[in-house]
């Protein structure tokens, strides 16, 4: 499930999908200002959404909207989720969830930050790391309010951002944002700064096939859709 204006999560899931795995979208509807407002309400809007795709009997269903997921904190998160599992009749992960789960799981206390996000929504994002031990050195933004220009950004332009902020005294990056396109240079943002960089869409993949058990070998995405092939057993990419 995706914001309605989101138009990069979709393609860059498919990118990242087995042999033997499908992928259907249900559009959540609002989310375009991120406002807290915005932000609220979509929540209300994700039970039809996930009804919806509840149609497709999933085996798991991703809330795939960072700020979404993050903005009122970890109770909020996990009301999202278990009240979503209940309408879907399956697993439901957010993105702030697989966010978290990452970082913590891989003993990372201190990391750098990049968002396209706002002055507010990037204090929540720092508020909702915090509750999970983690700090966040330096936070590198875009400063847009409007959620579809996130997907203007170019790949090569948070390439630049990510190594403008990286502080060099922390032990990860996350690049927040299911609609910015970051997978595109993982890979070789990992190979230049030598740390695991995490984003958003990369995030919620891995916690998604980690918690159905599938161990597919995705090669050229960065190390944390590495460790899976390492942790399962199941189909080549």
């Amino acid at each position: 499930m995706v914001p309605s204006i989101n138009t990069s999560m979709e393609t860059e899931f498919w990118a990242l999908a087995p042999k033997g795995v499908s992928v259907h979208t249900a559009r959540i509807n609002g989310g375009r200002l991120g406002t807290p407002e915005e932000l609220r309400n979509m929540e209300k809007e994700a039970r039809v959404a996930a009804a919806s795709i509840a149609n497709t009997e999933p085996d798991i269903v991703v809330y795939g909207c960072t700020s979404g997921s993050f903005f009122e904190g970890p109770a909020w998160n996990r009301r999202i989720c278990d009240e979503l599992t209940e309408i879907a009749k399956a697993p439901v992960i957010t993105t702030a969830g697989a966010m978290a789960e990452c970082i913590v799981r891989h003993g990372h206390k201190r990391i750098d930050v990049v968002t396209p996000y706002v002055s507010l929504t990037n204090e929540r994002l720092k508020e909702f790391l915090a509750h999970h031990g983690v700090s966040v050195a330096n936070l590198g933004t875009f400063d847009m309010l409007d959620m579809f220009d996130h997907a203007k950004i170019q790949p090569e332009d948070v390439y630049r951002k990510v190594k403008e902020t990286v502080s060099g005294d922390t032990s990860a990056v996350f690049i927040a944002c299911t609609q910015v396109r970051a997978l595109e240079v993982v890979e070789m943002l990992e190979q230049d700064l030598g740390i695991p960089v995490y984003s958003a869409t990369q995030a919620t993949a891995w916690l998604a096939y980690d918690t159905l058990g599938l161990g597919p070998v995705i090669s050229d995405h960065g190390s944390l859709l590495r460790s899976l092939s390492r942790n399962g057993s199941h189909p080549e990419h």
